[in-house]
């Protein structure tokens, strides 16, 4: 993964307008670091290259093809807004909205909760109800057992 991520990874910092530390600080990685993956003299993890990926708004199997330069469309500049910023902001957008939804789940499904918790007091008060109603049934057998034993007397 080195030799062809390491110009591709250059050579879409700087289309992208990013500078070592600015796109260090999108990844949360250092300069240094960043450097490092450019230059060959380490390799950065699976969930870096995602990130990049994220970033240049590519697959992140393209940060290792040959010659990305020349599949990039010259014609094409890219808005200097595409920044630490920008990328920043609409990630948190994304994960506020993301948050917003679990939330969201998350009452529907307490909600939920509680009417199964009512109805399982519900049917627990018929049970009670029916068992009760059954005890005195047995009652009332026994005694009409007991009138009509003392009546064939």
């Amino acid at each position: 993964m080195k030799n062809d991520f390491n110009t591709n990874l250059r050579i879409l910092r700087k289309k992208n307008h990013f500078t070592l530390e600015s796109l260090g600080k999108v990844l949360n990685i250092s300069k240094s670091t960043l450097s490092d993956y450019e230059i060959g003299k380490s390799s950065p993890s699976f969930e870096v290259c995602e990130r990049m990926a994220d970033v240049f708004g590519i697959n992140i199997d393209e940060l290792r093809t040959p010659n990305i330069s020349d599949k990039i469309n010259p014609n094409i500049t890219f808005a200097p807004t595409h920044n630490a910023i920008d990328f920043k902001d609409s990630k948190i957008a994304t994960l506020t909205a993301q948050k917003n939804q679990l939330e969201f789940q998350n009452r529907i499904l307490s909600q939920q909760v509680e009417g199964l918790q009512v109805q399982l007091k519900l049917v627990n008060q018929i049970v009670e109800s029916k068992t009760n109603e059954i005890r005195s049934l047995q009652m009332q057998v026994k005694l009409l057992d007991a009138y009509l034993e003392e009546r064939t007397k």
